[in-house]
């Protein structure tokens, strides 16, 4: 018997496959590689066998959603490339891909053919089957993403390489041990991508040539890593037999006969494994040879104090670079300016980068789409699947969970998430108020370069700053209270106080007083206090658009009980007393004063500079005519 969505050919399952065999058939047209295009008909092939047979809508929508990626991923992955421009390593996964969908099309005519007669593919026998399906399609088109995103990261690398060559490349002799660690990106920089990026490089490959091997360590719990897993893991990089590994001086021997660069991946989980020392001792082992050169990464700077090591730091990418990132993953054009809000929005965070670039590649949105999705809610739009390259929470989490920051104690998160409510961070006078041991847990925090000392104030990323706000919008109570009054309190100072913290941290004070605003019922007389000194103050030095002259305005005055009845006003709302909005209202209005006039004054100056710029023009213009004329 016939579902009903075959009975209606205009049924949404039949429209679905429709549409997506409809877009396949023309990225076919345009893709230059016929690799791509053997792929594509395919693909589109096992779509039409579906439409004319499907009975188990439910059971193949996921494929269906699959194909069309597929589509998408290989149109990207291949665009204006034919088979001769694809790389090796490019070549090899897509033909792999496309032997793994042939096998599905055959699979598929077979049901077909068995089930000729009820026009209908098995909705039983065949359910887990699709399923697995699906799974491996979603398995293979993440491969390829990867590849796409070392790519990039490669490309990006080169280009940065050719305008400032780093000594990391020509120093080899000297090179025991290199670690790149990340003071100031910290999370999600892509040290994975960057180390292959580094292994694949024409001049490693020229020198260290097949001797180039990879271990990660990065998703295997540290309590698991033993002398035994890092070495089986080594010797399985090398090609060896895992069992190798028990004859351990054989295989350094093997590592330690020529010259050999290899790659320990998340390094941290070596030195939080339960045998650290015996673990170290096999680092200290590779690292004895000449002709091995070791490249870890960490998050950790200080991993492997025994060691004679040359740390190279890394930064965000510049904008340019940065641009080019965002480009060269979201096909469609996005003005630059839209592009350079986001940037700003991200410090130019090259895995928020590339999350963005794709979410709004695969939901092909507009310019002005992708800025609306941005500023509803920044951190949802950096969350595009699991895994840490795909998600901001994943990479942030998989750096708060390390052990030895977990060894710091719960007090340590509160310290975060009160650093990460303040955008301007926090200066270290403030964060030692906070208990006892707060400035040894932020140098330990550093340390770990989760977060980054600057000019004596703790700073974070902006991406890592919008996770951690967007999880604890309410930082810890205690800890917000105690910086509230340091607040309050110097702006009830001095006047030299109160201008000194104005010019320094207005952007904090701002937030402090306007979550004050949010939170509060019945808005107290410290914080209206607080709010008139930093709106005057910030009148004289620091003119400025603020979001709490609109908040202020909005403000109801508070009443009596009897009164609230009257006029249907619940006696919780927000409320502040007349003499409150009153004085509230005049700071407000000073500030306003104070911006129109900086704006009149400005203006006036840059009208007067130009005139003057061009009365010597006219003078020299009106001697010519008279000269002439004479």
């Amino acid at each position: 018997m016939e579902s009903s969505a075959l009975k209606n050919d205009n049924g949404p399952g039949v429209a679905l496959l429709s549409g997506t065999i409809a877009v396949i058939d023309t990225a076919k047209t345009v893709v230059p590689s016929v690799l791509a295009q053997s792929i594509l008909s395919i693909v589109s092939n096992i779509l039409a066998i579906a439409k004319n047979t499907l009975q188990n809508e439910g059971n193949f929508r996921a494929l269906i959603e699959q194909c069309r990626v597929i589509c998408d991923v290989v149109v990207s992955a291949t665009e204006s490339q034919t088979d001769e421009d694809l790389g090796s390593e490019l070549s090899d996964i897509i033909i792999d891909l496309k032997n793994f969908v042939q096998g599905i099309y055959e699979a598929v005519v077979s049901a077909n053919e068995r089930n000729i007669a009820k026009r209908a593919i098995s909705a039983s026998s065949d359910k887990d089957r699709i399923a697995t399906w699906a799974r491996e399609l979603d398995r293979r088109v993440l491969l390829i993403n990867m590849h796409l995103n070392m790519i990039t990261h490669r490309k990006i690398y080169q280009q940065s390489r050719q305008v400032d060559r780093p000594s990391m490349f020509t120093a080899y002799e000297d090179w025991r041990a290199v670690l790149p660690n990340f003071p100031f990106p910290f999370f999600g920089i892509g040290k994975t991508s960057l180390a292959k990026a580094i292994i694949h490089d024409s001049v490693i490959a020229e020198k260290f040539r097949d001797r180039r091997y990879f271990v990660s360590f990065d998703e295997l719990d540290v309590s698991r890593i033993s002398t035994g897993i890092v070495r089986e893991r080594l010797c399985r990089a090398a090609g060896f037999d895992g069992r190798f590994s028990e004859r351990w001086e054989e295989a350094m021997k093997f590592f330690t006969s020529a010259d050999t660069i290899v790659v320990i991946d998340h390094a941290d989980a070596l030195i939080a494994a339960r045998n650290a020392d015996s673990v170290a001792r096999i680092i200290d082992d590779l690292t004895s040879s000449s002709s091995v050169v070791l490249l870890l990464t960490t998050r950790n700077k200080h991993i492997t104090p025994y060691l004679i090591t040359q740390v190279v730091s890394v930064s965000t990418l510049e904008r340019e670079y940065a641009r080019k990132a965002f480009e060269a993953v979201c096909p469609q054009h996005i003005p630059t300016e839209i592009i350079d809000e986001i940037l700003d929005g991200v410090d130019n965070h090259p895995l928020s980068v590339n999350i963005i670039a794709r979410q709004a590649a695969q939901r092909e949105w507009s310019g002005a789409e992708l800025l609306s999705a941005w500023r509803t809610n920044q951190a949802v739009l950096l969350e595009a699947g699991e895994g840490k390259s795909r998600s901001l929470r994943a990479t942030v989490e998989l750096s708060l969970t390390a052990p030895s920051v977990v060894a710091l104690g719960d007090d340590t998160r509160k310290l975060l998430e009160i650093i990460a409510f303040f955008p301007q961070g926090l200066e270290a006078m403030r964060v030692k108020a906070l208990y006892p041991s707060a400035a040894a847990d932020m140098d330990a925090l550093c340390v770990h370069s989760i977060i980054h000392c600057e000019a004596n104030r703790f700073t974070m990323l902006r991406p890592v700053r919008l996770y951690l706000g967007h999880k604890t919008p309410n930082p810890d109570a205690r800890f917000l209270n105690t910086i509230r009054n340091m607040y309050y309190r110097e702006l009830s100072g001095p006047i030299e106080q109160r201008q000194a913290l104005v010019e320094a941290e207005d952007i904090n004070v701002e937030r402090l007083i306007t979550f004050d605003f949010d939170r509060a019922i019945n808005v107290d007389d410290s914080c209206c206090r607080a709010c008139i000194s930093f709106l005057d103050n910030l009148a004289i030095c620091k003119p400025r658009v603020t979001i709490l002259t609109t908040k202020l305005e909005e403000l109801p005055v508070r009443s009596s009980v009897i009164l609230a009845k009257v006029t249907s006003r619940s006696a919780r709302s927000k409320t502040v007393s007349l003499r409150q909005k009153t004085q509230l209202l005049k700071s407000a209005g000073t500030l306003t004063s104070s911006i129109r006039r900086n704006t009149l004054t400005s203006t006036f100056l840059r009208t007067l500079f130009v005139r003057i710029a061009q009365c010597p023009l006219r003078i020299c213009v009106h001697q010519f005519l008279h000269v002439y004329a004479n």
